[in-house]
């Protein structure tokens, strides 16, 4: 028994060196956000709280739709259908999480904690549920390794650049035009 469960675990390792980098990119973000709430950052929590909510969300959908792989053949009718089914689901946890939790269904500051969780949530089923519903032989196999690194470089260059410009614009209004408005204002 022991050994069929170790065998259980180890094809839920990582393959690749692509799919290692990922994990470990996942865990030093997680660290990285840990730290910063830690030191008081509110940005960083509610980012933490929200990537939470979204890996439970896939960790969640992905085990729920184990059941209905074998069943959705290698037509495009199985994305089809994960497709609208994660859609689905979005609407159900955002509308249920947030009557259940007494907030408004809209994002607003209301919601606090409990919004963002749901949130990420949604958003976690809403990329599980269509991947999950296909089989791994099913998916389609990229054609050339080199590209998709090239790609992931390309869209991580962009989405820290603009992380980097929206850092910038944020020290920019708080440090340079509230003292400015606030010393012409008084």
């Amino acid at each position: 028994m022991a050994g069929r469960g170790i065998a259980g675990i180890r094809r839920l390792w990582p393959r690749t060196g692509g799919a290692w980098a990922l994990v470990v990119l996942g865990v030093l973000t997680f660290l990285a956000l840990d730290v910063l709430t830690l030191w008081g950052s509110g940005l960083a929590l509610d980012l933490l709280i929200f990537l939470s909510g979204m890996l439970a969300g896939l960790a969640v959908s992905r085990l729920a739709t184990y059941p209905f792989r074998r069943r959705s053949g290698g037509s495009g009718l199985g994305r089809t259908v994960g497709l609208f089914a994660g859609l689905a689901s979005v609407f159900a946890i955002v509308f249920g999480g947030t009557a259940l939790a007494g907030i408004p269904p809209y994002p607003t500051a209301e919601g606090g904690n409990a919004g963002t969780m749901i949130y990420g949530l949604a958003l976690g089923f809403l990329v599980g549920v269509p991947g999950g519903l296909v089989r791994a032989e099913d998916r389609p196999r990229p054609p050339l390794p080199g590209s998709n690194l090239k790609v992931v470089a390309v869209v991580f260059g962009t989405v820290a650049a603009l992380f980097g410009l929206l850092f910038a614009l944020f020290l920019l209004i708080e440090f340079v035009a509230v003292p400015l408005i606030r010393t012409l204002a008084a």
